[in-house]
């Protein structure tokens, strides 16, 4: 699970168990919506630093999109081809939700999310320089696009996810808002969707993958969802004093060795009941 969810009650990476995302997949969730947003953004993130690597036969890195501006700079680099990338995803990662012919609104949603997958590495796409001026100047210089550091997209898809819409449970060829007051405003490609209410996370339940928060290190003194009262679901905490050895002060002796003095330290460690 990304370091965006680390701390919070929803966090696979705190069980062994492989079929965990799964039983998540299973149900049209807030989590299930950004598990197919992220999939599909590292999609484009991988086969686009595929072609800019020169690693595949059909794409290379994109030198078809330029202009000259005023200054006297060049934009035509080497630019990461994201055009190539969204492409690909779309017939690779699109392929199952668009053929599949059940539930509708379930494929809509998964197909949407996808979108705002890509579009969390589109719009973040940014342009980086290089000078080729005499003694550092830069009155020449080559521009080129590159995409954002993946933790990044991450970020970006954390804060969709946290404001994410609820959809109309008849909405049938198009999606709908569930809000009446916000239904008629249409759902952008940047917006995450989703048709079922998560489950709380709390409690362990192997029925639908969730392992529960029992024995979860939280913090005491935060007022976030890593804080002890949220994460552990208002059960309470354990407190256990951990005591901590590690080699400290290392000098270099001449010749030839380290020298290290042995430092230990007590650390009040919480963990949820």
């Amino acid at each position: 699970m990304p370091k965006q969810f680390q701390r919070e009650r929803w966090n696979c990476s705190t069980t062994d168990d492989d079929s965990v995302f799964g039983k998540i997949l299973e149900q049209g969730n807030r989590e299930t919506a950004f598990i197919y947003s992220v999939t599909t953004a590292g999609v484009v993130y991988a086969v686009t630093r595929a072609c800019s690597a020169g690693n595949l036969t059909d794409c290379t890195c994109d030198r078809e999109h330029g202009e000259t501006h005023e200054e006297g700079w060049n934009w035509r680099g080497c630019s990461d081809n994201i055009h190539y990338a969204i492409g690909f995803s779309k017939t690779f990662v699109d392929a199952p939700d668009k053929a599949f012919k059940g539930d509708l609104l379930r494929s809509l949603m998964n197909l949407h999310n996808n979108e705002v997958g890509r579009k969390a590495i589109e719009e973040q796409m940014d342009i980086q320089c290089r000078c080729h001026g005499v003694s550092g100047s830069c009155n020449v210089k080559s521009c080129w696009k590159t995409m954002p550091h993946f933790p990044n997209v991450g970020d970006y898809l954390k804060t969709r996810y946290e404001s994410s819409v609820e959809l109309h449970p008849r909405a049938k060829k198009r999606l709908r808002r569930k809000d009446r007051k916000n239904r008629k405003v249409p759902i952008n490609t940047t917006e995450m969707v989703y048709m079922d209410q998560s489950p709380n996370y709390c409690m362990e339940d192997t029925l639908n993958g969730v392992p529960g928060t029992s024995g979860r290190e939280c913090n005491r003194t935060s007022l976030l969802a890593d804080s002890c009262d949220l994460l552990c679901c208002g059960r309470g905490y354990n407190t256990q004093v951990v005591r901590y050895v590690e080699r400290c002060g290392c000098k270099f002796i001449w010749c030839c060795y380290v020298k290290c003095n042995t430092c230990e330290t007590m650390i009040d460690r919480y963990t949820c009941k």
